[in-house]
C-alpha cells in the first residue's frame, strides 16, 4: 500500500510471535551446535580412551596384538566422532563446508562410528558409560543430523542425493556399435552397406539321361 493511500495514518504494527513459536525457533538454532558440542565431548573421551591405551602399550614389558588392536579400536571410534561433529558444525553453520565436504565426513563417520561401537560394546571394558558414548554419535547423527541434511546426504548416509549423469556435449563424437553384419566372415554371400542378404542356395546340376 502506498503512502497516498495511507493519507497519513500509520503502518499498522505486526503481532509478535508467540511464546510458541519463538521456543521452537531457538531451539531449532540451538540444537545443531548443542549436537555438535556433544560430539566433541565424545570425542574427548575417546581421547582420553586412546592415550590410557597407548600408555599401558609403552608401560607392558611384552606388546601384544591384542594391546594395539584395543588403541586402534578407539582411535577409529574418535575420528568417527570428529567427522560426526564436522557434520554437525555443517548443520548449525551451512556455510561452513561444502556439499561434497559434508558427504564425505558422512561417510567416514559413519562407517567407523559403525565398526568400533559393536566391538566397544562387546568388549564392555568401561560398562555402562563406555556403551552409551560408543552408540552416541550413531544416535546424534540419526536422531538430529540427518534430517537437515537430507538433501545433500547419499543414500547409504539415509539421504537422497543421487549425483546428475554427466551428459555429452553436442558435437562430441560417439562411437556407435558397428552392424552385426561385419562380425561375420566377409564373402560373396555378405552384401556391403552394413545390409544382410540371405545366402544363395547353390542349384544341383542335372545329370543328363545317357541314350539321347
Amino acid at each position: 500500500m502506498s503512502n497516498a493511500n495511507n493519507k497519513g495514518r500509520p503502518a499498522p504494527r505486526r503481532r509478535p510471535a508467540s511464546f510458541r513459536a519463538r521456543l521452537v525457533g531457538w531451539t531449532e538454532r540451538i540444537a545443531p551446535w548443542f549436537a555438535a558440542v556433544l560430539l566433541a565431548l565424545v570425542a574427548v573421551w575417546f581421547a582420553f580412551a586412546v592415550y590410557t591405551s597407548v600408555d599401558i602399550i609403552f608401560g607392558a614389558t611384552r606388546r601384544t596384538g591384542v594391546l594395539w588392536s584395543k588403541a586402534g579400536l578407539y582411535a577409529a571410534a574418535l575420528a568417527g566422532a570428529v567427522f560426526l561433529a564436522l557434520v554437525a558444525v555443517r548443520v548449525a553453520s551451512p556455510s561452513r563446508f561444502s556439499d561434497g565436504a559434508v558427504r564425505a565426513f558422512a561417510t567416514l563417520g559413519l562407517l567407523l562410528a559403525a565398526f568400533s561401537a559393536p566391538l566397544i560394546i562387546l568388549r564392555g571394558e568401561y560398562g555402562v558409560t563406555g556403551m552409551v558414548i560408543a552408540v552416541a554419535p550413531l544416535a546424534v547423527y540419526y536422531l538430529r543430523l540427518r534430517r537437515a541434511l537430507i538433501d545433500i546426504l547419499p543414500p547409504w548416509c539415509g539421504g537422497t542425493f543421487k549425483p546428475e549423469k554427466r551428459r555429452r556435449p553436442r558435437g562430441e563424437d560417439v562411437i556407435k556399435r558397428p552392424p552385426r553384419t561385419w562380425d561375420a566372415t566377409s564373402g560373396p554371400d555378405r552384401v556391403a552397406d552394413g545390409q544382410a542378404t540371405k545366402p544363395r542356395r547353390r542349384q544341383k546340376k542335372k545329370k543328363r539321361r545317357s541314350g539321347r
